[in-house]
C-alpha cells in the first residue's frame, strides 16, 4: 500500500499534533480537544480497582471503553485531515491514515504504533506498539495486559473499514516481550489467533496460520 498520501490528496496535518499553554496549564490537540498528562501510578491503580471490582469482566470493560475511544479518535482524525472537504477516511490510503493517527498516539504518551497491511485483502491488520503506557505500568503481568489498546485499535479499524472489526493482543511488553502486538480483523480470525496464543503459539506461528 502507498504509505505517504491519500488518493489524490496532499497531506497538510502538522507533525506536532499537540500544543501546550503554560499560562493555563492546557494541553491541546490540533482539533482543539483538551488532553491531559497522567502518571503511571494512576494507570496501575485504575487497572487494580477494575480487577478488584469486576474480576475477569474488567478486561471486557477496558476493551469496550477502548473501542468507543477508537471511534471518537477516527472522527477527530477525519475532521483534522480533511476539514470541510466531505472526503471520508475510507477514501484515503490506510497507511497514510493510520500513520497520521500514530503521531497523535505517540505525542500522548501511548507509545509508537506501526501498522502492517499486507493481509488487508482478508480484512486483517497487524499493529505493533512500542513503549505501551499500559504495559509499562503493568510490567510483570502474567498475561497480555493492553485490553484498552486492543479495543482502541478495533474501534479505529471498524470506523475505517465501515464494518465491525475485533482485536486481540498476542504479544505484550508487560510479559517481557520486546513490543505489544495486536491482530485486528474479523471476529473469527481474532478468536482463532487468541485460541492459538492460549495454547502457546508464538507470534510467527499465529500469523502463518492466518495466511
Amino acid at each position: 500500500m502507498p504509505s505517504s498520501h491519500p488518493r489524490g490528496i496532499s497531506p497538510h496535518a502538522s507533525d506536532e499534533p499537540f500544543q501546550s499553554d503554560l499560562a493555563t496549564g492546557k494541553l491541546l490537540c490540533q482539533d482543539g480537544q483538551r488532553s491531559v498528562a497522567l502518571v503511571m501510578g494512576l494507570l496501575q491503580s485504575f487497572h487494580s480497582v477494575l480487577n478488584e471490582n469486576f474480576g475477569e469482566s474488567s478486561k471486557d470493560l477496558l476493551y469496550r471503553s477502548g473501542f468507543e475511544w477508537g471511534l471518537q479518535e477516527m472522527l477527530a482524525l477525519n475532521s483534522r485531515l480533511q476539514p470541510g472537504k466531505g472526503i471520508g477516511l475510507g477514501q484515503m490510503e490506510p497507511q497514510y491514515v493510520f500513520d497520521s493517527w500514530g503521531k497523535c498516539l505517540r505525542a500522548c504518551g501511548h507509545g509508537t504504533a506501526s501498522f502492517d497491511f499486507t493481509r488487508l485483502d482478508r480484512g486483517i491488520a497487524l499493529v505493533e506498539l512500542q513503549q505501551s503506557a499500559i504495559a509499562s505500568a503493568l510490567e510483570g503481568a502474567g498475561q497480555p495486559a493492553c485490553h484498552l489498546y486492543a479495543g482502541l485499535f478495533a474501534g479505529a479499524f471498524s470506523f475505517y473499514d465501515r464494518v465491525e472489526r475485533h482485536a486481540v493482543e498476542i504479544q505484550c511488553a508487560a510479559l517481557g516481550q520486546p513490543a505489544c502486538t495486536f491482530i485486528v480483523g474479523p471476529g473469527s480470525d481474532v478468536d482463532a489467533a487468541e485460541a492459538a496464543r492460549q495454547k502457546g503459539a508464538g507470534t510467527a506461528e499465529i500469523l502463518s496460520r492466518l495466511g
